[in-house]
């Protein structure tokens, strides 16, 4: 539940210190994501101890620790103390932007199952309270509607389905990491989505790779296709870097949504107490006459943690897209779990601009 990683990880150092027994000096602690160890931070415990009072102890304590890749994760560290499987479910308000100052309100409800380490059913269920967005208007792309009739999701769903998905999350080799989800994969598009990450936990740079099936569904939110009849295969290579004090680069490279080939860039800056902010751009090979007036992809984000908010430790947030318009070129499906941000929290990269939080 902690949204800062050090924290986690300095609170169960200091809980092993107090409960293990003295012949114990060295702690291995493996975070684990969606039933996937994302890194092992070793700290011995002699450290711990004689530091706990010292001056600028984080500092101090951060050149005695090491980060590394962590491997397999043992069976019996997942599965005989009531883990698996789990069940967790949220309702919560929410809010979805199709452009600047139109869009929606409404509650959004989610579950979750684990159904044992690295399997996840999950789905999500929206209720609009109100909303502006005028379904009516008349797509000016020659492209497939794959964005552009976004209004009449919003209009003729109420209350939809927007995902129930089975995902498999793996380690399938030292610093790599897998995901294949397969479902309703988001409020628009159904299919399945496969997904590779090369991440080395000390490294600025990772790198992915993404492939889709998806076929377009029905407007009304329910489980049909009928009404577009189009499915496409798509796909993306990414190169992620981290440059340091939260600035995050991502490049996309491939096959989106409506058939189009190009490229989006993306920037964010992810701050200490969890707000992140960040814009991205698309270019592709649709002509001029097939954009309509949206053009291209692109947009600005953010994703505000709610911790102020609840006064007590979640790492839910509320995130928010504005976008000019739902732009058929360069569209990427939505799909929930992709690695690279769970897998980092867990990194240096993350790891050291908070690590302050390790003794709190």
């Amino acid at each position: 539940r902690i949204d800062a990683a050090a924290q986690a990880i300095g609170r169960t150092a200091r809980a092993l210190s107090n409960v293990m027994p003295a012949s114990v000096e060295v702690f291995e602690i493996v975070p684990v994501v969606n039933g996937v160890g994302a890194s092992k931070v070793t700290i011995r415990r002699s450290d711990l101890e004689c530091l706990e009072f010292a001056a600028d102890n984080a500092t101090a304590l951060r050149e005695r620790v090491t980060i590394t890749d962590a491997g397999p994760v043992p069976e019996y560290a997942l599965g005989d103390d009531g883990l698996y499987p789990k069940f967790r479910w949220s309702l919560k308000p929410a809010v979805r932007m199709s452009e600047p100052l139109k869009g929606d309100v409404g509650g959004r409800l989610t579950a979750s199952f684990d159904l044992q380490p690295g399997l996840v059913l999950s789905g999500s269920v929206y209720g609009r309270v109100y909303g502006n967005t005028d379904g009516s208007d008349p797509s000016g792309s020659s492209l497939p509607h794959v964005r552009s009739d976004g209004g009449l999701y919003a209009e003729h769903g109420d209350v939809a389905l927007e995902s129930l998905t089975l995902a498999w999350f793996a380690r399938p080799g030292e610093n790599l990491y897998s995901r294949v989800t397969i479902g309703y994969l988001e409020r628009m598009h159904a299919g399945v989505s496969g997904e590779l990450l090369w991440k080395p936990a000390d490294s600025k740079l990772a790198l992915g790779a993404e492939l889709n099936y998806t076929k377009q569904r029905d407007t009304d939110g329910a489980f049909g296709f009928g009404e577009y009849n189009y499915d496409i295969v798509t796909g993306h290579v990414s190169a992620y870097y981290d440059f340091g004090n939260g600035y995050l680069g991502q490049l996309d490279v491939g096959r989106y949504l409506a058939g189009d080939v190009g490229a989006t860039l993306s920037f964010d800056r992810v701050f200490v107490n969890g707000w992140r902010v960040g814009a991205f751009a698309t270019v592709t090979d649709a002509s001029d006459a097939a954009l309509g007036e949206s053009g291209y992809d692109k947009g600005i984000r953010i994703s505000i943690p709610l911790n102020w908010a609840l006064g007590n430790q979640t790492k839910n947030s509320l995130g928010l897209t504005l976008r000019p318009g739902g732009s058929d070129a360069g569209a990427k499906l939505d799909v929930d779990g992709r690695l690279y941000d769970s897998i980092r929290d867990y990194h240096t990269g993350a790891l050291d601009p908070e690590w302050g939080r390790v003794w709190r």
